[in-house]
């Protein structure tokens, strides 16, 4: 065991130092405002934000103030998309999105009932297409409250749930491997219509996240810590 431990350590020391993902946080405290949350991200650089189809943020309840909450209603048919340009401190590789999306009614409460719709992601270098994904049949659940009251914040732990939160914790793969060059401004843009929904919502934005890859020797390490320890049990 004592010449074992040390490996350990140093291999879950090398483990720990493998790249995070990048996360484009819209989520924020409850603040009436009318003015569209700009996301933090400290693994990455913001460089440009643009909105289209968007003018004005809900306000009027804690739950659609904690998040970027667009006054679109997607439900009739409309569109919104926001278009975020960034650059990274060092190469990265990615392979999928992980996007939260919560949705609400017209009196900006949480949606009682399952609504549907669909979004596009593409990520690119100026004006080239590096990747993307889409999904046409988005399940965003309801909280199935018929209070539907508007004190609590946007939780992806609670969605779905009575008196929780309303919407979608979305992982979409990437159509491929994509690495991020430091220096490189990269551009992501999200797209959220209804698919084929025929009820009206609105649907808000929680967090982007750019889920990156363990790099090889990352991962060779991993698999040589858990070889370690399971000599460790063997020898007991």
């Amino acid at each position: 065991m004592k010449k074992t431990f040390p490996i350990i350590v140093f291999i879950l020391a090398l483990a720990g130092a493998a790249h995070a993902d990048i996360v484009f946080n819209y989520q924020t405290n409850p603040s009436t405002t009318t003015s569209l949350y700009d996301p933090t991200s400290p693994e990455a650089s913001l460089t440009k934000q643009v909105f289209t189809g968007v003018s004005t943020q809900k306000t009027g309840s804690n739950y659609v103030n904690s998040f970027l909450s667009p006054d679109v209603n997607v439900g009739n048919g409309n569109t919104w998309s926001v278009s975020l340009s960034f650059s990274v401190t060092e190469d990265v590789s990615i392979d999928s999105v992980t996007l939260d999306l919560f949705t609400f009614n017209g009196q900006n409460k949480v949606q009682q009932g399952n609504r549907y719709g669909a979004y596009t992601f593409n990520l690119k270098l100026r004006d080239n297409v590096l990747a993307s994904c889409s999904n046409s049949n988005l399940v965003y659940l309801g909280t199935g409250d018929v209070a539907a009251g508007g004190s609590q914040q946007a939780s992806v732990e609670m969605l779905g749930q009575l008196g929780g939160s309303s919407g979608v914790h979305e992982k979409g793969m990437l159509s491929q491997e994509v690495t991020l060059s430091a220096g490189n401004t990269y551009t992501l843009e999200l797209s959220l219509n209804r698919g084929q929904e025929t009820q009206g919502y609105f649907v808000g934005l929680g967090a982007i996240e750019l889920n990156t890859i363990p790099e090889p020797a990352t991962a060779s390490l991993s698999i040589l810590g858990m070889a370690a320890l399971m000599m460790r049990r063997r020898r007991r």
